[in-house]
């Protein structure tokens, strides 16, 4: 039982150190392409939030998105198991008081995320995102000294650290527009 043990162990270790396919077209590949995606959505919520002459509502703008997001959850449910069990079972079926926090919690998030952009813009909701995220892992390495804070958790920490660093530091000057007589 010892030697299964340890060839185990040594397997997991020679196989953790391959940074094999997998690696890059299930983790890598699949944040950078979600971490594109979400800069250019918040880039063009923030232009259309912040156009000139006071910009969209950011209610209204909250309630489209959230309208988008039911109808692609909709259209979901019709090809997947959790689709097929509500239509035999009801979509009420199961649900509790407790099922409404974090319905709840979510909705006036979304509501808080467009006023955010709307009057701070995306680039501060972003740094304000990697404080509470600092904010988190502090929570955790307090509460639970005995999981603490990971080697991966400290390094995304020092990463974002450096960002918002060259950003203070090295801050957009945008160009004169031209005066046309």
């Amino acid at each position: 039982m010892e030697g299964l043990i340890t060839l185990e162990s040594n397997v997991l270790a020679s196989h953790s150190l391959e940074w094999d396919s997998m690696h890059w077209t299930h983790g890598v590949a699949p944040i950078m392409l979600a971490s594109f995606i979400s800069g250019l959505s918040g880039a063009l919520s923030q232009k259309n939030l912040q156009l000139g002459g006071g910009g969209r509502n950011p209610y209204l703008f909250s309630m489209e998105l959230c309208a988008g997001s039911i109808l692609i959850l909709s259209l979901s449910l019709i090809f997947s198991a959790d689709g097929k069990q509500i239509a035999v079972e009801g979509f009420w079926n199961g649900w509790t008081p407790q099922t409404w926090i974090p319905i709840v919690s979510n909705s006036i998030g979304g509501i808080i995320v467009g006023l955010v952009t709307k009057y701070a813009g995306s680039v501060r909701k972003g740094f304000a995102l990697i404080f509470g995220i600092l904010l988190s892992g502090i929570f955790q390495a307090f509460l639970q000294p005995d999981v603490g804070v990971s080697k991966q958790q400290t390094m995304g920490g020092i990463l974002a650290a450096i960002s918002l660093w060259l950003h203070s530091a090295h801050p957009y000057e945008g160009r004169e527009k031209s005066k046309q007589d």
